[in-house]
């Protein structure tokens, strides 16, 4: 087999037993790939999102993520996902100069705006998470997580018509977020 196919055939392996949920030889796979081509991003990203799917792997997704960005710096994707462990991590502002840099990339990528929002807040930026998280919900109408913190948001700035109106809204989708807004917040139709 000439080394050309090396990656392939192993990516592509990789890609199979990912599919098929077999997690530890998806990732065998993809590191056989990465031995071969050190600089194969999708394979870096497989490794990344597999790991991630397992807690006792953090550590793993971190680097693997971490290398993508490396490889990559303009793929939208492996920043956020670099973001998210990040965040997970602990590193806030690392974290939000990832995400920022995910949206500055893709701008319509909902779970990016939704991470620096949730970020700001975390570092006591409030408007500005009011600003990333209405864009959050606006690209993402029915995500209720996003709703959730963009009312949190709207209650940190005193918004409170901006935060009857989400509530509403999410009451017409998603009836056990507004329920939970209700007990937390006191808030009623």
């Amino acid at each position: 087999m000439s080394a050309a196919l090396g990656p392939a055939i192993n990516y592509a392996a990789g890609q199979l037993w990912a599919l098929l949920r077999r997690n530890e030889r998806a990732i065998a796979a993809f590191r056989r790939c990465t031995a071969v081509d050190p600089a194969h991003v999708a394979a870096w990203r497989m490794i990344g999102f597999l790991c991630q799917q397992d807690e006792r792997r953090h550590d793993e997704a971190l680097l693997a993520f971490e290398r993508a960005v490396e490889l990559a710096p303009d793929d939208a994707i492996s920043r956020y996902n670099f973001g998210f462990l990040l965040h997970r991590q602990g590193e806030l502002e690392h974290a939000l100069a990832q995400m920022t840099a995910a949206v500055q990339l893709r701008p319509a990528l909902d779970q990016a705006w939704y991470g620096c929002g949730l970020l700001l807040s975390e570092l006591g930026r409030p408007q500005e998470a009011l600003v990333a998280l209405r864009r959050a919900v606006e690209l993402q109408p029915f995500n209720g997580s996003a709703s959730y913190a963009l009312c949190r948001a709207c209650q940190a700035v005193g918004d409170e018509e901006g935060l009857l109106a989400e509530y509403r809204r999410i009451g017409q989708y998603d009836p056990r977020t507004a329920r939970r807004l209700e007990k937390e917040m006191g808030l009623s139709d």
